[in-house]
């Protein structure tokens, strides 16, 4: 019996670390970067109507976020053309119009809740006014966080899109 309980009392202990080492890994990523193809997530739309898609800065580790963590996310043409020199993917893309889109909020800052693992902005795209025989691309990254690192593999979006 003694040594049943001695057994219990190891496990909890050693299940019972501090919440800031669990987290000490923890990264802030777009998931929708993990389904890129080449380095491009492509969306096809229809151009004959407004689009609203959904985009998230996730938190990625072994438990919830403690508190808030505030994310900055910010368009990335410096990135872009870097990389269109050195993926030939991205050179048939041209740079979506900064008039064929709305962000909300306009700010970019997002929040992932205490317990949540996910902060999101709305980015309404105005097809009707692009050329449909055109593929377009929004570049976005994770510019700042208030907590946790940036994913080096996943904190940058290209968002292509193309006629459905």
């Amino acid at each position: 019996m003694f040594s049943l309980i001695f057994l219990l009392f190891l496990m909890f202990m050693f299940s019972c670390e501090n919440e800031e080492e669990q987290m000490e890994y923890a990264k802030i990523y777009f998931p929708l970067s993990t389904r890129a193809t080449n380095g491009v997530f492509v969306a096809n739309f229809d151009f004959t109507k407004d689009t609203t898609f959904i985009v998230g800065a996730y938190c990625a580790g072994s438990i919830l976020p403690t508190q808030d963590v505030s994310v900055q996310i910010a368009f990335a043409e410096d990135l872009l053309t870097e990389s269109q020199v050195t993926n030939p993917a991205l050179a048939g893309y041209e740079l979506l119009p900064a008039s064929a889109y709305e962000v909300s909020p306009e700010d970019m800052i997002v929040t992932i809740k205490k317990g949540t693992e996910r902060g999101d902005i709305k980015i309404t795209f105005h097809n009707t006014n692009l050329d449909d025989s055109k593929q377009y691309i929004l570049p976005l990254k994770i510019a700042s966080t208030s907590q946790y690192e940036i994913s080096p593999t996943h904190g940058t979006l290209f968002f292509g899109i193309k006629k459905q």
